[in-house]
């Protein structure tokens, strides 16, 4: 007995053993409550939906990880669909849960997800506990039409030849199929258009009637299989706008959020709301976005159009690390209405008053064009 060791575990083997086995258990324990648990109105492993929101976890970044040590790499990145995780393989999966690199702390994870939190990011002038003290910029004077030119007599005026106002706003959907459950029974209409392309109508017609607006609606289906080439389709589909109508002035691409647990229902006078978050892309991820600043100045905009004409329409603005094709102009934003839960009633109600909004930023925001 006595030639035995007599430490078979040194605190230090200890330690380690001990976080090694943690962190198995922990993501073993989380994939088999996913799969056991399923949420009822997803149908998706419902701790696996709240973590691939929480850690915003994309095919992009076992691209993101190469990058950092396989020079001239870069070259070959592209924007993957962050919200496309699910149809990964399960190896692919365990990677992306221990080698994220793209959040460096707690506190960007959570202001990734909870708006209230990433309200902290705001351009230092934008208040969110004064919002009657702020000034409202003055409308912008028109420019005076040019004359025509002196003619040498009296001659017939021809008929004026009728001219087709050209578009200010474009709308456009990247997650063509996504839908409300009481609207039509699915949070998806896979290869399809769903209820989100209805609400970019709805938009569409309010500008256009009600506002005088020009509207341009694009309903092009982008997010079928495989779903992670969202963005890469949508992408191609806004540059040929662009480049057919290059006086667009804003350029939105409407969503409905999935976010586990965030209350989207809104009382405002006297009815319910489909709360509403604006989502902006950045740099961070590493694709080229030099002017991303620009939209994040776009969005707080709205943002403060929308605080001062109805207070809590909005949960806020995220700052998210993907670019999601708002390189292609400076006033490109991402507008999630309600979430899979909200109601047709409120998700209307929430197009007309962001319809509003945007008259209104028209009218009095001083921008150049």
């Amino acid at each position: 007995m006595d030639s035995l060791p007599r430490k078979l575990m040194t605190p230090e083997r200890f330690r380690f053993l001990l976080v090694i086995g943690l962190t198995f258990f922990t993501f073993f324990i989380t994939i088999g409550f996913g799969l056991v648990e399923l949420d009822p109105h997803r149908g998706l492993p419902y701790p696996i939906v709240y973590l691939k929101r929480l850690y915003h976890l994309d095919s992009q970044v076992g691209r993101n990880f190469f990058a950092q040590v396989i020079p001239g790499f870069k070259r070959y990145r592209i924007e993957d669909d962050p919200d496309s995780i699910l149809d990964a393989k399960g190896a692919d999966l365990l990677l992306r849960f221990l080698i994220n690199i793209r959040n460096p702390s707690p506190q960007e994870m959570f202001k990734a997800q909870f708006p209230l939190l990433a309200r902290e990011n705001l351009a230092k002038n934008y208040s969110f506990l004064n919002t009657a003290t702020r000034t409202v910029p003055q409308p912008i004077t028109p420019r005076p039409a040019p004359l025509p030119p002196a003619r040498p007599g009296p001659v017939t005026d021809p008929v004026p030849t009728p001219r087709t106002e050209p578009p200010r706003v474009l709308i456009y959907h990247t997650h063509t199929s996504e839908s409300y459950v009481p609207v039509s029974g699915n949070t998806h209409l896979h290869n399809g258009r769903g209820d989100i392309v209805r609400a970019g109508e709805t938009l569409t017609a309010l500008l256009n009637q009600k506002y005088g607006i020009k509207t341009l609606h694009c309903d092009t289906i982008h997010d079928y299989y495989p779903f992670r080439d969202a963005y890469k389709r949508s992408e191609e589909t806004v540059k040929k706008l662009l480049a057919e109508h290059p006086g667009l002035d804003i350029v939105l691409d409407l969503h409905r959020d999935a976010t586990p647990g965030l209350n989207h229902k809104v009382p405002i006078k006297g009815k319910t709301a489909a709360k509403i978050i604006l989502v902006v892309g950045s740099d961070r991820l590493g694709l080229p976005h030099p002017e991303w600043e620009k939209n994040y100045q776009f969005a707080n905009a709205l943002l403060e159009v929308m605080d001062h004409l109805y207070p809590n329409l909005a949960h806020g603005i995220i700052l998210a690390e993907a670019r999601y094709n708002q390189h292609l102009h400076p006033r490109s934003v991402i507008v999630e209405f309600g979430d899979d839960q909200s109601t047709w009633e409120e998700v209307a109600y929430s197009l007309e008053l962001f319809a509003e909004v945007l008259a209104t930023y028209f009218s009095q925001a001083s921008y150049s064009m």
